[in-house]
């Protein structure tokens, strides 16, 4: 008899199978005769990601009723596509920690971080392209657009404290939320669902894509360094603006504002410095309202699962949903 799906050990147990083919084909995939790119590869690759993108594709596929073989070669092609974005994102913003490991950049040096995250959308492309789905790579096309955007987005905004919610969440989505949204829509996609269907499961992985990047804002004002993998508050140490700080500086009386303008606006922020602007995020409650917006982003992506018929696929589904507001790294 099969166990109700009630929590995240639940939804991975149910994904096991699949998953075990995931990781087998990331391996697999990665075979090259230059031998420092299957090194770094695996490096980042194989460090420990939660394969959240790969787990949402699966199971909107099988919702949509589909589990064919397809589904391994997409959530490959997803999976290097975001481990792309991770090593071209350290070098950018000067990472050295990832998932509790040195980072690529560090161990390898910047040039070849770059060149392997370029390899790996390569190979990405080249999957997609023997799969031969031209709906496919006009999803995976449109992503990498969003993806580049989001992240020349975010570079053009760091440490302006004059950025809005509405642009910062436009930078969540471009950068996190379309490549989750991605896979969503093309597990519909591999299902041969309808129109519609497909718009809605882009939509449910657009919301909680939102929130899950939500989440990671506050846990990074509020996990220790165990649970995360690397030192709380790296989002200031590197310059960037979350919405906790946004909602802050909104909320902030004119002389605590003027006070976090002016370290923000400092060449090096020191360790005093970033202690002051999380005190001021603590005491303007911007952990708390990035929080509630998490939450009513996941809400809003859940009412998209009520168009799925039931099956342990949609159960995984919402508990996975629920997941995103209540982990701790």
């Amino acid at each position: 008899m099969m166990r109700a799906i009630t929590d995240i050990d639940g939804v991975f147990r149910h994904l096991s199978a699949d998953l075990k083919k995931v990781e087998k084909a990331l391996v697999a995939s990665l075979k090259s005769p230059v031998p420092i790119i299957p090194v770094v590869g695996k490096h980042i690759t194989l460090s420990g990601g939660k394969r959240f993108r790969p787990a949402s594709l699966l199971l909107v596929s099988e919702a949509c009723g589909y589990k064919g073989p397809r589904r391994t070669v997409m959530s490959v092609v997803t999976e290097y596509m975001h481990t792309a974005t991770l090593l071209h994102d350290d070098v950018v913003d000067g990472g050295t920690v990832r998932r509790g490991k040195p980072s690529a950049n560090v161990v390898f040096g910047n040039s070849v971080s770059v060149l392997v995250g370029d390899f790996l959308f390569a190979r990405a492309s080249q999957l997609m392209t023997e799969d031969g789905d031209l709906a496919v790579l006009g999803i995976y096309a449109r992503t990498l657009v969003h993806l580049t955007e989001g992240e020349v987005l975010q570079l053009m905004k760091s440490k302006d404290p004059a950025i809005s919610e509405k642009d910062y969440l436009r930078v969540v989505f471009h950068k996190t939320a379309s490549l989750i949204a991605a896979a969503t829509e093309t597990g519909a996609v591999l299902a041969g669902a309808s129109a519609p269907l497909r718009r809605n499961m882009f939509e449910y992985g657009s919301s909680v894509g939102i929130a899950f990047q939500l989440m990671d804002d506050v846990l990074d004002y509020t996990g220790s360094q165990k649970e995360l993998g690397k030192k709380p508050y790296a989002d200031l140490r590197e310059g960037k603006i979350t919405l906790p700080l946004i909602h802050a500086l909104r909320e902030a009386s004119a002389s605590d504002r003027a006070k976090a303008i002016e370290i923000l606006a400092g060449r090096k922020t020191t360790e005093g410095e970033i202690a002051a602007l999380a005190r001021l995020v603590e005491l303007y409650g911007g952990i708390e309202y990035t929080d509630k917006l998490a939450r009513k982003y996941v809400a809003q992506g859940k009412r998209q699962l009520a168009l799925l018929p039931e099956s342990p696929a949609r159960t995984a589904l919402a508990v996975l949903s629920d997941y995103i507001v209540s982990r701790t790294n």
